[in-house]
Formats: structure tokens, C-alpha cells, sequence
């Protein structure tokens, strides 16, 4: 298989310090030697997230994940152990070599390839369609309608999906694609009444191609053009395309997200669209659902502000609310602004101009609280006692959720000011109808199914652990970071580590210092493949920090190891023996009582040489 050179790999990983990666994503804190900080790869409110400098490795003692700079670039921008190099060797300016020398010609790479490279057909396909073809007339006329133009149709790659049942199925069958290959691609549909029948999914569509953050496309949003339902269609769950992970537009948004420190987030692909053609270039839309968690985080880890810009009826006064909730859930920095006039951002821009709606975006926004105190009065009766007092106690009751002791009395000093009551008051009446529950942490996000399956054992249950279990995780440390005592550790106990993943992880090791004399646990983490032995080796080397190394010890944990199997063969050595006695077997019996006294006598010359 071809493959990068491991020299050209070690060169990436040791352009980068890992601290300064993983802070573009996680704002860490240090502590000790480490640095830490929120997990970006699980929900949580206490930081479990670990970063050693001096490793270059990471592991969160919370979910489990860990690795080195390569895999956390692998896992948090959902790519490829090939991809993830290729990503850091271009920030780096390092050459890698020609493509056909390093492909990876796994059966999963190669699928991969291949739903990257059927996307990318359909793309252009139904681009073509649109701008070259007699059926395109329609869905062309309506994009320059909606004020679109060709330059920005061209950047957007907009297409449009004939309305006839197998237009792209033949295209794709022409270039060797299989239909049912085509369906898990999200691109075919199969037909109920008939399986094993195929037809294209979208039909009579403007189509609007989906990207991942390096600009490849993943997937689809397609408009029914005229009258039908559903208005919106988008791709189905993929390999390459989970909904609630992407947002419309990124790829393109991303750097000027974080030169402005601002990420504005509108409703649907026209917004955004449009916004771009009038150069407001931080614009995204979340794929026209509720924004999720895995999104919200995407927006943290770019920008210090969110701006949700909708139009001010019902529909966008909710919309503002969830997905406030959800951003404020990942310590994100929510704030509003309303359109006036019940304008939508596609509308507004074409009819008062991008420097209004900048305007709006910079004098007009608001926090979320103020948002929804302004709703709360906008459809209260103030004029009436009973009105004021009922406005009064509700907005106290949402200042209440405020977290910082400062914003609260800020706004109840606003309010007291506003209606000539005084802040005693509006203070008593947050005792009463206000409570402060204290955070819990969320369920883990779907933001890396391998990482939020595998089993783990967090850290604060490591000391339940059996006693041989433990002294296996600790010698392993060692092993981790002095091949003399891997060296030991094969010609003392050879395979008697007890746990699958530890017995696994000793045999990498073993192989690895055969090629490297010097213990390197970021490198030897770059070695691996599999998930869980890559989370258990990150785990062990963050550990080994506060390593015990005290005399004595190394031994102490192999007579552990050997004792565990020779301790539970004598457990089960009486029972046998009361077997063979009832059945008058006194050969076995006489067997099993030498058995009994071999490994007795083992276990004393571990004890003898263990004090010795």
C-alpha cells in the first residue's frame, strides 16, 4: 500500500506545537505542566481535557479521546488519517510526495475517493445543466430574478436537477458508478415497489451543493422549482454528510469568521448567497434545520460573537430563542439583531444595500436577554397595572437566568430606571420567582462516533481498578516513555498482560523499539491505527507526568501481572479437586495437588524476589 513516508510525517508533526493547534479550537487554561480546557469532542461544564506540551499529545479524561496533533486535526475537522496530513503539510509548507506514491488504497480510503469524486460529477453536472442547457432556462431565470448573478452562481456552483426520473443516474452510470452505490451516496433514490430500481433523488430542483471545510462537496439543498413539497430537500445521512455537523457556506466564511471575530448565522442558502454576493463574507446558514450542538461549536471555536440575524415575525423570534439556548449551552456568545419591515436578509440587502444592514449588524444587535426583553414588552400591556406588573415580573424572571452578577443588576438598574419602580423591589422579586440551577454537563455530542462508542474508563475510577489491571496501565506508562523497561517488561512476562488492548499496545511497542532506540510517545502514537489503542496510549502518556518512579516498582508491577494468572488458576484448582475426589478420579486428583504445590511454590519466589 502505497503511503507518506514516516520521515515526511514526523517532519509535519514536529512543525506544529500541539498547544497552539489545539488552542485554535479550545481556549486552554495552564495547570501544572498541561494545559486544559473544555473537550471540543464532548458536552461538558468542567474542563477534562488535557494538553501535554513537552509529549505533543492530548487526551480528554472525560470521553476518551486522545492523540497527537495529526489525530486531533483527523477528529475535529472529520477527515482522513491522509487528508489530516495533507491539511497540516499545506499549512506547513511541506512538500509531500506525488499523490500516486502516497495514496491510500484501502478499501476505505478508496470509497471515500469515490463518494468525494461522484458529489463533484453531480456537482458540475447539474451546474452545467443549469447554465448551458435549454431545460437550466427556467431555474436560471428564477436565480437572476431573485437577484442573483452570474458570477455569484458561477462561485456557488448552482445548479439545477431536471424534473425527470433518471438524468443523473444514467450521467453517473456512464462514468462506472453503481446504482446502489449511488443510493448510499445520498444521491439515488430506490423504489419502494420495486427493489433493486433506482431513480435520481432530486428532480426539478435549484440545486445548492453543500461543502466540508475543505471546500469538497459533501452533499445537497435542493428548491423545488414552482409548486410541490417539500419546498427544501436535502441530501440524506451520509458517509460524507451529517446535517447537523455542517453549516452552508463555511468553507468560504471560515477565515473571515476569524478576522472578525464575528460569525453571522441567517436562515437559509439565499441569505447566505446573497449576503456573500454583497461582500457580508461571514455569513452561514445551519442547512434550514434547528441549529444542533455540534454546529454551535463549529461557530465557538471561530468566532468570539454569533449574530443571528431574522426577520422580526414569530417564526424568527423562536428561531432566535432555540438556537440562543443551544449556543449559550457551549459557552458560546449569542446576540440578536432584527430586520425591520418582516424583510428576510436575501429582500433586505437587495433593498437597502449592504451598508444598511451593516449598520443593523453593529448598531442594532443585541444580547439574547435583551432580545427577549424587548419581545416580553413588545407584547405586554404596560398601560394597565395589572400589564406593568406582569411584564415587571416576567422580565425579572429572565434576568434571573443570567449567569455573570454584574449583567443581572444591569439590567434590573435598566428596569427600575425605565419605570420608576426601585431596584429593592425588582431584587426581592427575583428571590422569589428566580432559581440558579447548577450545571450539569450535557450528553455527549455525535461529534466523533468512534471517540463517543469506544468503552472508557475515566480517571477518577482508575483506583477501583483490580489491582492487576492497575499495575498493568502503570507499567505500560513506563513503557511508554523508557524502552529499557518495554526491554524488561518482553523478556520477563512476554504476553501475560491480562486486558486485550494493554497485551495489543506491548506488541506495538516492542515493535517500535526494535526501529527506535529512543522512546517517543507522540511518534509511536502515529504509528497506530486503531482508535481505542490510540486513546489508551494518549491516556498513558499524559499520565505519565505524575509517574510513581520510586526503586522497585517496575519489578513490583510484572510479579502483579504473573501473580493474577497463578492466583485465579488456585482459585479454581479446590473445586476440581472436590470433583475429582466425588467421582473417585485419584490420578486427576493427584494431578491437580501437584498443580497446587508447582504454583504455590511460584508464587513464593515472586514474594522472595520481589523483597530481595
Amino acid at each position: 500500500m502505497g503511503r507518506i513516508p514516516d520521515d515526511v510525517i514526523e517532519r509535519i508533526r514536529h512543525h506544529f506545537d500541539i498547544v497552539d493547534v489545539v488552542s485554535e479550537y479550545v481556549e486552554l487554561k495552564r495547570s501544572g505542566r498541561s494545559f486544559v480546557g473544555l473537550c471540543p469532542f464532548h458536552s461538558e461544564k468542567t474542563p477534562s481535557f488535557s494538553v501535554s506540551q513537552p509529549k505533543q499529545l492530548y487526551h480528554c479524561f472525560g470521553c476518551g479521546a486522545g492523540g497527537n496533533v495529526i489525530s486531533f486535526i483527523m477528529h475535529i475537522e472529520n477527515l482522513s488519517f491522509l487528508e489530516s496530513v495533507e491539511h497540516l503539510a499545506k499549512r506547513a509548507g511541506i512538500a509531500l510526495p506525488k499523490q500516486d506514491d502516497a495514496e491510500d488504497d484501502s478499501p476505505a480510503a478508496r470509497r471515500r475517493k469515490e463518494l468525494f469524486q461522484c458529489h463533484d460529477l453531480a456537482s458540475k453536472y447539474y451546474h452545467h445543466i443549469l447554465v448551458n442547457t435549454e431545460a437550466g432556462v427556467p431555474a436560471l431565470k428564477y436565480l437572476r430574478e431573485r437577484g442573483l448573478t452570474l458570477t455569484t452562481i458561477e462561485e456557488f456552483q448552482l445548479g439545477y436537477a431536471p424534473n425527470r426520473w433518471d438524468v443523473l443516474t444514467n450521467f453517473l452510470k456512464r462514468r462506472g458508478f453503481q446504482e446502489k452505490f449511488l443510493e448510499q451516496a445520498g444521491l439515488l433514490s430506490e423504489n419502494g415497489k420495486q427493489p433493486g430500481r433506482y431513480y435520481d433523488r432530486f428532480r426539478g430542483r435549484v440545486m445548492f451543493p453543500i461543502h466540508d471545510g475543505q471546500g469538497r462537496v459533501i452533499g445537497f439543498g435542493g428548491r423545488i422549482l414552482g409548486k410541490g413539497e417539500p419546498k427544501y430537500l436535502n441530501s440524506p445521512e451520509t458517509e460524507l454528510f451529517q446535517k447537523g455537523r455542517q453549516l452552508f457556506n463555511l468553507n468560504r466564511a471560515r477565515q473571515h469568521i476569524r478576522q472578525s471575530g464575528k460569525a453571522i448565522l441567517l436562515e437559509g442558502y439565499m441569505d447566505v448567497i446573497t449576503a456573500h454576493q454583497f461582500g457580508i463574507t461571514n455569513a452561514v446558514a445551519a442547512l434550514g434545520t434547528a441549529l444542533t450542538q455540534d454546529q454551535a461549536k463549529i461557530l465557538k471555536r471561530n468566532a468570539d460573537e454569533i449574530l443571528m440575524m431574522y426577520d422580526g415575525d414569530p417564526a424568527g423570534q423562536k428561531a432566535a430563542f432555540r438556537n440562543s439556548e443551544v449556543i449559550l449551552e457551549v459557552d458560546g456568545n449569542p446576540r440578536v439583531a432584527v430586520l425591520p419591515d418582516g424583510l428576510d436578509p436575501d429582500l433586505f440587502l437587495h433593498q437597502y444595500g449592504a451598508d444598511a444592514f451593516r449598520r443593523i449588524a453593529e448598531e442594532g444587535s443585541m444580547s439574547i436577554t435583551a432580545f427577549k426583553l424587548q419581545v416580553l414588552r413588545n407584547s405586554s400591556q404596560l398601560s394597565s397595572h395589572e400589564g406593568l406588573v406582569h411584564f415587571l415580573s416576567q422580565a425579572v424572571q429572565l434576568i434571573g437566568e443570567v449567569k455573570s452578577p454584574i449583567e443581572r443588576e444591569t439590567y434590573l438598574r435598566d428596569l427600575a430606571g425605565e419605570f420608576n419602580v426601585s431596584l429593592e423591589s425588582l431584587e426581592k422579586e427575583m428571590k422569589m420567582v428566580s432559581s440558579f440551577p447548577k450545571s450539569v454537563d450535557k450528553p455527549a455530542s455525535q461529534w466523533n462516533t468512534n471517540i463517543q462508542n469506544g468503552d472508557r474508563i475515566s480517571k477518577k475510577t482508575h483506583s477501583l481498578l483490580p489491582a492487576y489491571i492497575q499495575a498493568e496501565r502503570k507499567l505500560l506508562t513506563h513503557m511508554l516513555i523508557d524502552p529499557g523497561v518495554a526491554r524488561q517488561v518482553k523478556e520477563t512476562i512476554v504476553d501475560e498482560f491480562s486486558v486485550e488492548e494493554h497485551a495489543a499496545l506491548a506488541v506495538f511497542l516492542y515493535s517500535y523499539y526494535e526501529d527506535h532506540p529512543n522512546a517517543n510517545p507522540a511518534q509511536f502514537i502515529s504509528t497506530l491505527s486503531d482508535q481505542n489503542l490510540i486513546r489508551l496510549a494518549s491516556e498513558l502518556a499524559v499520565e505519565a507526568d505524575s509517574i510513581d518512579e520510586r526503586p522497585g516498582l517496575i519489578e513490583d508491577y510484572i510479579v502483579r501481572i504473573q501473580n493474577y494468572d497463578l492466583e485465579k488458576r488456585l482459585q479454581l484448582i479446590p473445586k476440581e479437586m472436590e470433583e475429582a475426589a466425588k467421582n473417585g478420579d485419584f490420578e486427576m486428583l493427584r494431578t491437580l495437588m501437584q498443580e497446587q504445590i508447582e504454583l504455590r511454590k511460584k508464587l513464593d519466589r515472586h514474594s522472595v524476589g520481589k523483597e530481595g
